[in-house]
């Protein structure tokens, strides 16, 4: 297991976002998760975001195999088992390659629930079976009431709708299609997920004008 340096331009997660980030992982994530391939990802997790705040770790099968899990009897589990525990990781986009191996190890990014698509369709598909309450009226505030900002969130699928890069909820910014300053309103249907670099360029501007520069 070797530290990953982030590239240029890469975002990393600090203190405060890690009881968020763990709490939907055991939520979000485990549930869709072998024991083995959750003991893998916790692993890599662990030598990562939670260690530095940085989701790029390098990982080798031998370190895995040595590392992640054991018997009683200290006996590794098979390097062939570790291969295929980190393919069926990838496939379901919790970690990425993210270049190419040397002969020690090889770069990897750990991905976080907002940014795994079967994580997101796993909660919509939670939250779709729960009851829903009666909205009271101070609630329809999609805009500064925490737990409505995650459903615009949800329903863009944490990506920016001008750029499409995906996002997550520590990136994420909503933005008014129809501006403040003109009468828009904190509505679900008046907000937008967007990167902070699209938000900032669209600011007060028309969205077709913004638009049309895309």
């Amino acid at each position: 297991m070797e530290k990953g340096t982030a590239a240029v331009g890469d975002r990393g997660f600090s203190a405060l976002e890690l009881p968020i980030i763990i709490q939907e992982i055991v939520d979000d994530l485990q549930p869709l998760l072998s024991p083995y391939q959750a003991a893998f990802y916790w692993y890599a997790f662990r030598h990562s975001i939670a260690e530095n705040g940085n989701p790029l770790p390098r990982l080798s099968t031998r370190g895995l195999q040595s590392g992640v899990l054991k018997s009683s009897r200290s006996e590794t589990i098979s390097l062939q088992h570790v291969r295929e525990t980190l393919a069926a990781l990838e496939a379901l986009g919790a970690l990425r390659k993210e270049g190419e191996p040397n002969r020690d190890s090889t770069p990897y990014r750990v991905l976080i629930p907002d940014e795994i698509e079967a994580c997101r369709k796993f909660r919509a598909e939670r939250a779709a079976a729960e009851p829903k309450p009666e909205i009271a009226a101070g609630d329809l505030d999609y805009y500064n009431v925490r737990e409505n900002r995650m459903k615009v969130y949800e329903r863009d699928a944490y990506k920016c709708r001008y750029c499409k890069k995906q996002l997550t909820r520590f990136t994420a910014t909503l933005d008014h299609v129809t501006p403040v300053a003109e009468n828009g309103d904190n509505s679900f249907d008046n907000l937008v997920t967007a990167c902070l670099n699209c938000n900032s360029r669209k600011h007060k501007r028309p969205l077709g004008d913004f638009l049309a520069e895309h």
